[in-house]
């Protein structure tokens, strides 16, 4: 009897031993499952980096410091550009922004106004209800004026008038006059359509070029040329 007794106890510790360790092993199994799904919840809550927008900038070393104050230094005492200093709230313009402070106001382009099919008083000179309009840089023959001497004299005034209407023929023109209210008389560079009026009467010989215009050479072509006023009587070549 005492020996079953025995071996009943020894079986008697040996479950309870097991029992032991299996509670043991439970417990540990489920502290790790919580330790795991904490862990879990704090990365989820986390905020988490744009991939799209650009990474951090590393805080710059003493060494970098010092290599970007010697630069500024060297700069501001070598009378570098402005740019180098910070605007107010410590940005500094961009180079596109000092370039274009540096540039000068482009100049206001001319005003332009139509002369709508003017009359023709003289080669060079327009007429409407609004008044004349002289063209810039020439000297108009007045239409009584005559060329050559004597028996070679010809109306060259009226002939210059005609050859001017013939070229204009009742077209209007386009003037440089700034002033959309213009009255009177006023001076100004006229086309028509991409041809220069001035031009064409002193390159045609039909008006002197104005001392130090830019037609002073096309009238001394025009002049060496024996073109228009330069010229014979047309009326008997």
């Amino acid at each position: 009897m005492r020996v079953l007794f025995l071996a009943l106890l020894i079986i008697a510790g040996i479950l309870g031993t097991v029992l032991l360790l299996q509670k043991g092993q439970a417990r540990i199994a489920a502290e790790t499952a919580s330790a795991t799904i904490d862990a879990t919840k704090a990365s989820e809550a986390a905020p988490k980096p744009d991939a799209a927008g650009p990474a951090p900038n590393p805080a710059p070393t003493s060494a970098e410091q010092q290599s970007f104050a010697g630069t500024s230094a060297q700069t501001i005492a070598a009378g570098g550009p402005q740019a180098e200093a910070p605007a107010a709230g410590g940005v500094s313009p961009g180079p596109a922004a000092v370039e274009a402070a540096a540039k000068p106001p482009a100049p206001a382009a001319p005003a332009f106004q139509i002369v709508a099919r003017p009359a023709i008083v003289a080669a060079g000179i327009l007429e409407t209800t609004r008044g004349r309009v002289m063209v810039k840089d020439i000297v108009p023959l007045d239409p009584a004026e005559t060329c050559g001497a004597g028996a070679k004299a010809w109306p060259c005034g009226q002939f210059a008038t005609t050859q001017f209407r013939s070229f204009l023929r009742g077209r209007s023109v386009r003037c440089e006059i700034a002033d959309p209210d213009w009255t009177g008389e006023v001076t100004a560079r006229c086309s028509l359509g991409n041809q220069d009026v001035g031009a064409w009467l002193i390159e045609n010989g039909w008006a002197r070029a104005k001392p130090g215009s830019a037609y002073e050479e096309a009238g001394r072509t025009a002049e060496a040329d024996k073109r228009g006023i330069f010229g014979a009587d047309p009326r008997h070549p």
